[in-house]
């Protein structure tokens, strides 16, 4: 590698953990293992003032506290002779450098959200469920709150896992959209908790509050779809009956017609007197 070099990092779970750190003295900052599904990633870069040589990578657990605590020599790079020129370049490079997606892709049969960056994509009016794993003992008293939900969801729960259901309103508009997480106990504003994604709705797709918001998702609609159904099924029902009737009168009449036509012929044939 050379000063100013972007170098991505990728682990699979059980050869690192998620939000482990990874750094070196080659490196300009450490980087964190975020989850891009199926992998654990992070980039880091070269220093541009780092000196021709090779260098350890150690990996820290994400809850290792102190700077000594369970270090882990992961990995090694090298890193190539360059110039003052060359390191003149990387400098500058470096300060256009955009800063890092911190948005994460967790595996979709995971539950949501996973971590705070784990941004799953949503239809506007659809009713989700929101899953916090970390609060045990916390039944009832957390809230969230978005400008994409229709209310305020409560995460209840007996044991360490509580759930929230709500619905997104039909009018929110493609984009991302913060959650955020209030205490029964807490004073302060409200933290970012958890993010989604809206997304665009299918052409077809009809959406209302009250469909949203209905648990079985049944909306006044669809109601009013099943009725004009019902209405338009009973119709053709006595269509049928009344083709089915008409039929048998078409044969009565034809049958009867049939009979005097045979008897008239019959009488024709009779010899005259």
């Amino acid at each position: 590698m050379h000063p100013g070099d972007a170098l991505t990092v990728e682990a699979k779970e059980g050869e690192a953990g998620y939000a482990d750190i990874i750094e070196s003295p080659a490196f300009i900052a450490a980087g964190k293992l975020r989850m891009m599904n199926p992998l654990l990633t992070t980039a880091v870069t070269i220093a541009c003032e780092a000196r021709p040589g090779t260098y350890t990578v150690i990996k820290r657990g994400a809850g290792d506290l102190g700077p000594d605590e369970h270090p882990f020599r992961w990995a090694r790079v090298r890193v190539e002779p360059a110039d003052e020129a060359a390191r003149s370049a990387c400098r500058d490079k470096v300060t256009k450098m955009p800063s890092p997606n911190p948005e994460e892709r967790w595996a979709p049969d995971d539950t949501w959200p996973q971590s705070e960056w784990d941004v799953r994509p949503f239809r506007a009016g659809s009713r989700i469920t929101i899953t916090h794993n970390f609060d045990e003992g916390a039944d009832g008293d957390i809230t969230l709150t978005s400008r994409a939900f229709t209310g305020r969801p409560v995460l209840r729960g007996d044991k360490a896992v509580l759930t929230a259901t709500t619905a997104l309103k039909c009018d929110a508009a493609p984009g991302l959209y913060v959650v955020y997480r209030h205490d029964v106990d807490q004073s302060g504003p409200d933290k970012a908790w958890a993010r989604l994604r809206i997304a665009p709705a299918a052409r077809a797709a009809a959406c209302s509050t009250e469909a949203a918001a209905h648990p079985s998702g049944t909306s006044r609609t669809a109601l009013v779809a099943w009725t004009a159904g019902g209405v338009l099924l009973a119709s053709a029902a006595g269509a049928a009956l009344l083709l089915r009737a008409r039929s048998r009168r078409l044969k009565s009449t034809c049958a009867g017609a049939l009979r005097h036509d045979s008897r008239r012929r019959r009488g024709d044939r009779r010899p005259s007197r």
